[in-house]
């Protein structure tokens, strides 16, 4: 079935897989708190009012909030994967692509806050933002595979040297 597909058909693949996963996602649970469940296009709501939420509290009484920096930050995420879905510069998608590895750990400390002791309400991940982070990656593998290509060759070279026989 598969025998006359490419290496590039499979990274083709491997994106509209992340774009079907990361619309699914949408619809599953992304998070619980308590015995309450999310979806995740509620999540990618409230993340986005974290925007709202850390430039608010740079003018408190009390200085920026760490817990609505990483909020806000998670929020970010869902809009630039669209951005590099939707844009056609390769430059620009490489960038996100580098990037996104980084802001993936956002949400993960927010789920980890109220375990700190910090003191916010507990937000534990749900199956759909395990799918969402899959899909969100997968968007990618284009970009990805391109990069490891593009550095391959200088780490053989590194390696072997120019002037080693094989």
């Amino acid at each position: 079935m598969f025998s006359n597909l490419d290496l590039d058909d499979f990274i083709n693949l491997g994106r509209i897989a992340g774009i079907v996963l990361f619309v699914i996602a949408l619809l599953l649970p992304g998070v619980h708190m308590g015995a309450e469940s999310y979806e995740g296009i509620a999540c990618a709501g409230w993340t986005l009012y974290g925007t709202v939420a850390f430039f608010g509290s740079l003018f408190g009484p009390d200085g920026p909030d760490g817990f609505a920096l990483f909020f806000m930050i998670s929020g970010w995420i869902a809009p630039l994967v669209a951005v590099g879905m939707l844009i056609d510069s390769d430059k620009t998608k490489r960038v996100i692509a580098m990037a996104l590895p980084g802001l993936m750990l956002a949400p993960w400390v927010v789920f980890a806050w109220h375990d700190s002791g910090w003191g916010a309400t507990p937000i534990h991940p749900s199956f759909g933002h395990y799918v969402w982070t899959v899909g969100c990656l997968l968007i990618f593998t284009p970009e990805y595979v391109a990069m490891l290509r593009g550095h391959l060759p200088e780490r053989r070279e590194r390696l072997d040297g120019p002037d080693r026989q094989n």
